[in-house]
Order: structure tokens, then C-alpha cells, then sequence
């Protein structure tokens, strides 16, 4: 949303620039220009009409409705505008940072040593606070006890993540029964 944003906000400058142009050009005389020869009396004669619709409240409906939709609109990017953008890096403690691939590529490594894990996928999201909210995936074997492994995995990530100083603020574990053929970890 703040690309979107920063373009219309550079849109309505270049506008106001070129429309800035436009008057120093008329106000002067310059080129041979000036305010008089602007068709600009319609435009203030609606202006003026529709503002005094307005203080007399006799607008219409419709007009009503545009003017309610476009003020929710800029009530909208306002408030898109003051949200701070998500953080790229997981921070790790005071003005250590690291990038979500090296936190995925460690969880992957250390859950993948696991007894009974026969793959697995690690989605690392920064946070503002220090550590990283962690989705991880692992495939197991159909028909193993889940909740040893579940457990198993949780404790061997989160110890080798604290020994490593990768903080995680959560670390969600899904299970995945798979068949060992479709897996990347050779079976013995």
C-alpha cells in the first residue's frame, strides 16, 4: 500500500507543479499569455453553484454518497500511510540483526536431524520485537507416534536456536504424514 501511495502522492505533486506552471506563466504575462484569456468563469460558475448546494444543503443523493466515499478513501490511505512497513530482518538482540533465510536455512538443517523427520519447510517472519515467529512444516513417516516427534522437534530447534542466539518469539510445529518415497531424505 505505500507504493501505491507514494505514486499517487507524486502524481498530485507533479499536478500542482505543472498547475503552479501554468499560473506563474498566466499571472505574469508571460509568452503572451494572460489570466483573462483563461476559460476558467464556467468552471468557477459550477464551483460556486456546487458550493452553495452545499451550504444550503441541497446536494443530491448521489453527490452525497461520492463525497462519503471519497473522504472513507483518504480516511484509508491516511491510516496505510502511518502504518510502519513489516521488518525485513529478525532482530537479534541490540542492533544485531539477521536475514529470514539464514533463520529458515538453520531451523531446516536442525529439524531435518531429527529422528523420524523425513523433510521439512520453514516460513520465518521478522517481527519488531526481537525473534521471529516461525512456521515450520515437517514430513513424517505414516503411522509414527506425532506427538513424541512434535515434541522431539520442538525442543531440538528451540535449544539449537538459543545456543546459536537466533531467538523465536513462536515457533509453530505442524506434522505431515507423507510417504518416505515422495520425501527428500533417503530412507534406510
Amino acid at each position: 500500500m505505500r507504493i501505491f501511495n507514494r505514486i499517487v502522492m507524486i502524481l498530485v505533486f507533479a499536478g500542482l507543479f505543472v498547475l503552479g506552471l501554468y499560473m506563474m506563466v498566466y499571472s505574469f504575462d508571460l509568452f503572451g499569455h494572460s489570466l483573462g484569456s483563461l476559460p476558467i468563469s464556467n468552471f468557477a460558475r459550477g464551483l460556486k453553484d456546487f458550493f452553495k448546494g452545499v451550504e444550503s444543503g441541497g446536494l443530491s443523493i448521489v453527490t452525497i454518497i461520492i463525497l462519503i466515499l471519497l473522504a472513507i478513501l483518504g480516511l484509508i490511505w491516511f491510516i496505510a500511510e502511518l502504518k510502519p512497513p513489516a521488518p525485513r530482518r529478525v532482530r537479534m538482540g541490540k542492533g544485531t540483526y539477521v536475514t529470514r533465510g539464514v533463520v529458515e536455512g538453520e531451523i531446516s538443517t536442525v529439524a531435518e536431524q531429527v529422528p523420524g523427520v523425513l523433510g521439512s519447510s520453514v516460513n520465518a517472519k521478522a517481527k519488531r520485537s526481537p525473534g521471529a515467529q516461525v512456521d515450520l512444516e515437517a514430513r513424517v513417516r505414516r503411522g509414527d507416534d506425532l506427538g513424541t516427534i512434535r515434541s522431539r522437534l520442538r525442543t531440538t530447534v528451540q535449544e539449537y536456536l538459543s545456543e546459536r542466539g537466533l531467538p523465536v518469539s513462536k515457533l509453530n510445529v505442524k506434522l505431515v504424514e507423507a510417504d518416505p518415497r515422495e520425501t527428500k531424505t533417503r530412507v534406510q
